[in-house]
């Protein structure tokens, strides 16, 4: 990789980032695909504590898994692939993340082949960079804006792409 694309791949991640650290799972939906609402308050007027809540709409479309991190550490001692998880136990680690409070990210990392957003006591949500699909994965401003004026940073096969990121840098 180039330095110029390296420098803009290495942007796209500190705004994905950005935008998660400390925010909280607010609700979590599935048709086809998983979506997970995060918010996260924005001080917009510096000393007067004015704030606002700001969504982020995490829409994926790739295997991922869901629970403790020693957990995930195991799996991936043990296998080479991709991880995911059947549809139940899935929904039950989700649900157990939000019923137990377990809701707020920390840390966000970028692995070779997963992302992994780190949750309240231990637990962790790697989704994986899938070359099969049209996106992995899609975090965008969850508001009634115009799709071209939101903020999205998205994953397509193992490349991750941004729009609207000054706005978050």
């Amino acid at each position: 990789m180039n330095t110029i694309l390296e420098r803009k791949y290495n942007a796209e991640k500190q705004a994905f980032t950005k935008l998660l650290i400390e925010s909280r799972m607010l609700e979590i939906t599935y048709s086809e695909t998983f979506n997970l609402i995060f918010y996260k308050d924005k001080n917009i007027g510096g000393d007067d504590y004015k704030w606002i809540v700001q969504k982020m709409n995490l829409i994926i479309d790739a295997p991922f898994w869901v629970g403790e991190k020693s957990k995930w550490e195991e799996c991936m001692k043990d296998d080479k692939g991709i991880i995911s998880m059947d549809d139940n136990m899935l929904a039950y680690e989700l649900v157990n993340i939000i019923y137990n409070n377990f809701i707020q990210v920390h840390k966000v990392e970028f692995l070779e082949k997963y992302l992994c957003i780190s949750l309240d006591n231990d637990r962790i949500l790697s989704i994986a960079y899938c070359s099969d699909s049209d996106y992995s994965w899609i975090l965008e401003e969850y508001s009634d804006k115009n799709q071209q004026e939101k903020m999205a940073v998205f994953c397509q096969g193992n490349e991750i792409f941004a729009k609207n990121i000054s706005e978050i840098i």
